[in-house]
């Protein structure tokens, strides 16, 4: 990290030595250079240095004899190397660009007076951890002489600004003739240059604090020898980078069976297909799927998707797009804008010597162009409106290119279901600004909050269009602190928990509820006296983890001024997260979770009107520390889940929840139901491109994510993972709607019929095909199975529904 005592770094340039060089890394290259080329590779001194580059350390002194080096003086240099190759964060750079010094003191060497060109390399792609690199967001310069070289102007608002660095890759696609490190690298470490004169005998190029320096090649004006030299770094640096990720294209899936005429004189085959998780270039049709409409049933008010793929047998000139018609029933019509297309847009992903074609994000806007033989597709996403009549509706799909149409049928079907609200509380976690989108404290906590507000308002409007009702987004840390009268005042973070929970309360799915994640790890309590912390406890010995009366009262205090303030205004419950997996710390960590459980429960005695606390769990054998002290308790899939362990919760007085069992629709619907458990949550995974380009999969890779990012206008952009997350909310809507209208029947002439009594059979059926063990094979369902279910129980909805009038 860049400290702020570091100052601006000035390198003067001064004629007249030719003293050699010292270290052995440049021994052999003489001063001045003979082709009168300066290069300059910045850098820590056991970093590699690019061949024919002057090594430039923080320990780089200057003396006459040497001719250039860091003169004397108070600031630091502090050298960074970007190469690293652990797990899920890789980057290997050539030796030039892979690392470079911010701040310093001034830089000298010999120079003749005259013209010359100064070009600079800097910047910085990615740092070890969660946090963006300073050069991301700082403001900085680099000057020479009196001419600017460089200049950012990195402020939040020309940052995520449409045409700012943020979303500087929001529009690319995916083609074979990627060049991958203009999209990946390039503008996170930019060349700049400029022409100055030099008089004197010397030359100051000067970068200011958060200015990184990678390399310096400065050169006579006009020299040729000069410009070959950046381009051959130019073009080494592509070179080094691409090598490392070629297309490994798979083999096609199956021969392509002949299409239809129609297609084949359009120059694509379309067809329809389940999901678009697995959608592939190679992806391949079978002759049955040719002609095929898209079907789709769904309740008034509810989502449902399908995917359209489309194998081009030319190439095609674009733009290329998916064209919905309105669609026509007896009922009446459903308008074309109740289909949301999106267009799958690949990324590259690294694996094994190369890199592969994967679905990364479903975009609204349409691709320019599509290749032959290389399959993509459309994500049709219908939302049914709320007030369209039961019955059977036709319209059309069509392929529309710049010199091709097809068309393609869709049938839908609206049921007459009005699904209700899910009593699960399902959501992901850790999907907040802060830890997303802004990813950098200083970002989130100089970022407009009109900015934050928007994303945040956007994100949780979306989360309940989709039929999502639980919310565990971190809230940041810090909200209260005790002033120096020792009474309580609030931090700018405690605006942004206000913000989050009226939000919350002015939208009916998160209106009732809300469990913030990790309100007693690092959040809430650090600013009072005495308080434990985790890192702070598991370097204790164990019996020596407790919390003191000092610490429990100072949490009581901030607990009570946070429910006084939340209930005040009469908002949402706010269910108290109190920590995640402490089953990595072992024995300790379960200690820490049974005396943190324990304090807080002595401070709910003490708040008025007290609170639930929930807390997500690891490991069964840790657990058991702490379950007489729980509430909620979230076991993972690692628990395990199984009927063993949900009867050992509950025999221990606690409250199932559910969390990270995997992005997967089964998990967000049938099972949870199953097991009756009353939340679900699943870490989003945040995309690991928010420390460095959201909108790229490589060098590093980026995890299968179940939350959203945004469009340049500040509307949800979705991950595939959510939305099949979505479809399992859907599963447990039906189901519950199912069990309901059985409530309803009770005590009426209808119990007793046929209807009620399919009903229960089926009810019966799911819950036997379902193990409780979560990880059974037997629970290995695939979208075909689960589609059946969903059929069968709102088969026996529509049934029971008219039989009760």
């Amino acid at each position: 990290m860049v400290r702020a005592l570091m100052v601006g770094l000035t390198i003067c340039l001064v004629a007249g030595a030719t003293a050699g060089w010292a270290q052995d890394a440049t021994a052999e290259l003489p001063v001045p250079p003979a082709d009168g080329v300066w290069r300059f590779d910045f850098g820590s001194a056991d970093t590699p240095v690019g061949e024919g580059f002057y090594a430039v350390a923080p320990g780089t002194a200057w003396d006459a004899d040497r001719g250039f080096g860091y003169t004397e003086g108070r600031a630091r240099t502090t050298a960074f190397d970007q190469n690293r190759r652990v797990i899920r964060d890789v980057l290997v750079l050539d030796d030039v660009t892979r690392d470079g010094i911010y701040g310093g003191t001034p830089f000298r060497v010999d120079l003749p007076d005259g013209a010359y060109r100064v070009v600079a390399l800097t910047g910085q792609y990615s740092r070890p951890g969660a946090n963006r690199p300073d050069s991301h967001f700082r403001e900085y310069s680099i000057t020479a002489g009196d001419q600017v070289v460089f200049e950012q102007d990195a402020s939040p608002e020309s940052f995520y600004a449409p045409d700012g660095r943020y979303f500087a890759n929001y529009y690319r696609d995916w083609h074979p003739d990627v060049n991958l490190y203009e999209a990946n690298i390039d503008r996170w470490i930019p060349w700049a240059e400029t022409t100055v004169q030099v008089a004197g005998g010397s030359l100051e190029v000067t970068a200011s604090q958060y200015a990184p320096i990678n390399a310096l090649l400065i050169f006579p004006e006009g020299s040729a020898a000069g410009e070959a030299a950046v381009e051959s770094l130019s073009n080494q640096q592509q070179a080094f980078f691409n090598a490392q990720y070629p297309w490994r294209q798979r083999q096609p899936e199956r021969e392509t069976p002949e299409p239809p005429t129609a297609m084949a004189d359009a120059g694509a085959a379309i067809w329809v297909r389940q999901g678009a998780d697995d959608l592939r270039p190679a992806t391949r049709p079978i002759p049955q799927d040719f002609g095929r409409p898209m079907r789709l049933f769904a309740s008034p008010g509810e989502r449902e998707a399908g995917v359209v793929a489309v194998l081009p047998l030319r190439d095609l000139a674009g733009p290329v797009d998916l064209i919905a018609s309105d669609l026509a029933g007896d009922a009446g019509t459903i308008p074309a804008e109740a289909l949301d297309i999106r267009y799958v847009r690949y990324g590259e992903y690294p694996v094994t010597d190369g890199y592969e074609v994967r679905p990364h994000y479903l975009v609204p806007w349409r691709p320019d162009r599509m290749e032959e033989g290389l399959t993509r597709g459309f994500r049709v996403d219908l939302f049914t409106p709320e007030d369209a009549q039961p019955g059977n509706y036709e319209g059309t799909l069509t392929l529309s290119a710049a010199d091709a149409d097809i068309a393609l049928p869709l049938q839908v079907r609206v049921l007459p279901l009005e699904l209700p609200m899910s009593r699960l509380y399902a959501g992901v976690y850790a999907g907040d600004l802060a830890s997303t989108t802004f990813r950098h404290y200083r970002m989130f906590a100089e970022a407009p909050r009109e900015l934050i507000h928007e994303a945040l308002s956007s994100r949780m409007h979306f989360l309940a269009d989709q039929g999502f009702t639980g919310l565990f987004d971190s809230l940041g840390w810090y909200p209260l602190e005790f002033g120096a009268d020792g009474q309580i005042t609030t931090t700018d973070t405690w605006d942004y928990y206000m913000d989050v929970f009226r939000l919350a309360d002015s939208i009916p799915e998160f209106s009732e509820t809300i469990s913030p994640y990790y309100l007693g790890g690092p959040q809430m309590f650090p600013k009072v006296p005495g308080f434990l912390g985790r890192a702070q406890a598991v370097k204790l010995p164990i019996d020596e983890i407790v919390f003191t009366d000092e610490a429990i009262d100072g949490m009581t205090r901030m607990l009570t001024f946070l429910y006084d303030q939340v209930r005040s205004e009469d908002l949402p419950e706010l269910v108290f997260y109190v920590q995640d997996e402490l089953g990595n710390d072992g024995a300790k960590g379960a200690r820490y979770g049974r005396e943190l459980l324990k304090a807080l429960n002595v401070c709910r005695e003490r708040v008025p009107g007290g609170f639930r606390t929930c807390i997500s769990a690891l490991r069964s054998s840790i657990a058991r520390e702490y379950l007489d002290e729980a509430d909620i308790v979230m076991p993972n899939a690692a628990f395990p889940v199984t009927g063993a362990t949900i009867d050992e919760l509950r025999d221990h007085g606690c409250t199932l929840g559910l969390y990270n069992m995997g992005a997967t629709r089964f998990s967000y619907g049938f099972y949870p139901w199953r097991v009756g458990a009353i939340n679900r949550a699943q870490w989003s995974f945040s995309y690991d491109g928010d420390s460095r380009d959201p909108f790229e999969a490589l060098p590093s890779g980026a995890r299968v994510s179940c939350d959203c990012h945004f469009t340049p206008d500040w509307e949800v952009l979705p991950s595939i993972g959510m939305l099949n997350q979505r479809e399992g909310v859907d599963d447990y809507r039906y189901v519950q709607l199912l069990e309901e209208l059985l409530a309803r029947a009770e005590g009426t002439p209808a119990a007793g019929g046929e209807a009620a009594r399919s009903a229960r059979e089926v009810l019966d059926e799911l819950s036997a095909a379902i193990s409780r063990d979560y990880l059974d094979p037997a629970n290995n369902w695939d979208r075909s199975t689960m589609d059946y279910w969903r059929w069968r129980v709102a088969r026996a909805a529509i049934d029971l529904q008219a039989e009760l009038g």
